[in-house]
């Protein structure tokens, strides 16, 4: 996690003469511009845009503390759950700029780019349906054109973009897509999505790593996922976006690619849950890993709100739940917020809500809800929040009804 740059300090020498008055200028400017790095939202002589912006990458950093500080919170010494888990960087690369360039005009029609660099290599996962860009903007300089680019089979996408400003350069302009197939080649402009602050900032959905089970992960820039969907004739081109605000967050926008050109895209905002990419171990198709954001806040506060898994596939020009057809992966999940509850019996009901929800995908409902009596005539559930006891159950058996898990 990046941290903020202390300003530098000129070390006092006693026998040094009285510095001339050009010295003490060039010092002043120093710090000016030192200054204006650390906050520039406050840089009076910056457009109103650069002064939003520096806003919103402070907004953007703090709240990345504050996530991170709250999983560490609910899930020390317990396994993270599968459906709170990104992806780690898979061998990150850009291919930046020689120099700053000036954004260019985005194309309103399907033309053949010119390609301003050398597009990185991509690097596939396991298995043929599914490929995504290996891309990490952290340490780009401002105002740098970069491409990158993912393969799957015959087809290739490539995202030209220019970063925004240090430290993280992660508001990007005039971003372009462009899929090749053959001779054929369809470009569409990356905008927005409609809950964002009016930047495009990436958010992987790349594959989560072997070492998911027990390692919490970083987000990360590989954005661009080349996917055949089982059942599909050809693959979707899907684009992991970030709308920049807090308890927001993650939209998969989903475009379907074809002999004649791109579909429209379609948007799936996930709101606080990650989305991730995994392989079905029922079918050995691609799937999209996010969670029920419904979950949060609704028994406890946001930071012990377990997200029951949610999975997701792209087909027939719409996002489809597919969470009953893959069991094993529920039950991984379901285990996990079971540990997660016992290691937090104090604030823990939030927690026991998705392992309530997993359960009853997997058809487990009654015994789920006898578990529940049991921890009830225990006196195990209690909270620092309502509704505790027989209230919780109430209330959970109520909105595991409205939101289609199972029936009280």
């Amino acid at each position: 996690m990046p941290e903020h740059d202390e300003p530098e300090h000129d070390e006092p020498e006693h026998d040094e003469p009285e510095r001339e008055e050009p010295e003490r200028e060039e010092t002043a400017d120093r710090l000016r511009r030192e200054f204006g790095r650390q906050a520039p939202e406050f840089d009076l002589g910056a457009s109103l845009a650069g002064r939003v912006t520096g806003l919103v990458r402070r907004r953007r950093r703090l709240r990345l503390v504050a996530a991170v500080a709250a999983t560490a919170a609910v899930m020390a010494a317990v396994a993270v759950p599968l459906s709170a888990l990104r992806s780690t960087p898979l061998g990150h690369g850009v291919t930046p700029a020689m120099t700053p360039t000036t954004p260019t005009t985005t194309p309103t029609t399907p033309t053949t780019p010119t390609t301003p660099t050398t597009p990185t290599t991509p690097t596939t996962s396991p298995g043929p349906a599914l490929a995504c860009n290996t891309l990490d903007l952290s340490t780009t300089g401002s105002a740098t054109r970069f491409t990158t680019t993912t393969s799957l089979g015959p087809v290739t996408a490539t995202l030209a973009a220019t970063t925004g400003g240090p430290p993280q350069g992660s508001g990007l302009s005039d971003a372009v897509v462009t899929v090749a197939e053959g001779a054929s080649h369809f470009t569409e402009a990356v905008t927005p999505p409609a809950q964002a602050n009016g930047d495009v900032v990436l958010s992987s959905l790349a594959p989560l790593p072997a070492d998911a089970v027990t390692t919490p992960q970083t987000p990360n820039d590989d954005a661009l996922c080349l996917v055949h969907f089982p059942g599909d004739a050809g693959p979707t081109l899907l684009i992991g976006l970030d709308t920049g605000y807090a308890h927001c967050c993650t939209v998969v926008r989903a475009l379907t690619v074809s002999p004649t050109g791109l579909a429209a895209p379609v948007d799936m905002n996930t709101m606080n849950a990650p989305a991730s990419l995994t392989t079905s171990p029922t079918d050995g198709g691609p799937l999209i890993v996010t969670a029920d954001n419904a979950f949060a806040y609704q028994f406890t506060s946001f930071a012990f709100s377990g997200l029951p898994i949610r999975l997701l596939r792209f087909t027939g020009g719409a996002f489809v739940d597919v969470t009953k057809l893959n069991p094993d992966l529920v039950t991984t999940d379901a285990r996990r917020w079971m540990t997660a509850f016992n290691a937090n019996a104090t604030n823990g009901l939030g927690l026991l809500a998705a392992w309530v929800a997993d359960e009853c995908v997997l058809g487990h409902a009654p015994s789920a809800y006898a578990t529940l009596n049991g921890l009830l005539a225990g006196g195990k559930l209690v909270g620092p929040t309502a509704p505790q006891g027989a209230a919780y159950v109430a209330a959970l058996k109520a909105f595991l009804t409205q939101h289609g898990y199972c029936r009280s």
